[in-house]
């Protein structure tokens, strides 16, 4: 009988979810920058030359004034300088790399406060993301000065897992604009190229240690729809 009623009530709240609310949808543009964090830059995200110019496309369809379901497709490009670093051992192995990205996504998102686009009190609000990615790379990879090209270089489309926060202001009745800041965490060792062996006395990369990424930036979307979520549904 309890399950019966926890069934009943999960099914009212999805209906008055999805039917009563209105849905929007919205459409823009990303411009920001993507970083890589792994063997070659393992804790730096901003300064010391992190980062490159991203950019893509940005499709969100908006549930209702609290969650949202967003598409994106960027490109960026992923660099490392172990010259750079502040550790001695990825000075001495003096290893670079240059991938270009491309990543797939979509994502869930939550708003902390009710937001609508145009509306005169709910114009602002920070949110999490959660989703899964499918991303292209292709490493080239220099060790001391020598290109890596043995057969352990990698290059090809693998999985993430996108996750982050960012903040969402209307500024108009169809224009908004957003930043996120969101990390990708990958299930492999192979974005920057490294081989995963020995040299000498030290290991080139890890494969215990998974490569990450992240992608941080604005957005600018306009809304397609005329009609926003329902005046007297909120929560």
């Amino acid at each position: 009988m309890l399950n019966k009623k926890v069934i009943f009530l999960f099914s009212l709240i999805a209906y008055q979810t999805f039917v009563f609310s209105q849905k929007t949808t919205e459409f823009g543009f990303f411009l920001g920058r993507s970083y890589y964090n792994g063997e070659m830059n393992p804790k730096t995200h901003l300064g010391n030359g992190v980062g490159s110019i991203a950019y893509g496309a940005v499709f969100r369809y908006n549930l209702n004034e609290r969650y949202s379901l967003k598409a994106n497709v960027i490109r960026g490009k992923l660099t490392g300088e172990d010259s750079k670093s502040d550790f001695g051992f990825n000075r001495a192995r003096n290893a670079t790399f240059e991938s270009r990205l491309t990543e797939f996504s979509g994502q869930v998102e939550f708003n902390f406060l009710p937001y609508e686009t145009g509306h005169s009190k709910h114009f602002f609000t920070p949110f999490l993301f959660v989703g899964a990615a499918a991303y292209q790379y292709a490493p080239e990879t220099t060790i001391d000065g020598i290109i890596n090209e043995g057969e352990e270089v990698s290059e090809g489309s693998k999985f993430s897992m996108p996750f982050g926060v960012g903040m969402k202001l209307s500024a108009g009745n169809k224009l908004n604009l957003n930043f996120e800041w969101g990390f990708r965490r990958t299930s492999n060792d192979e974005i920057d190229g490294l081989p995963n062996r020995f040299a000498e006395i030290y290991e080139l990369g890890k494969t215990y240690d998974s490569d990450w990424y992240s992608i941080a930036g604005f957005s600018l979307t306009f809304k397609l729809t005329r009609i926003g979520p329902c005046p007297v549904y909120r929560f």
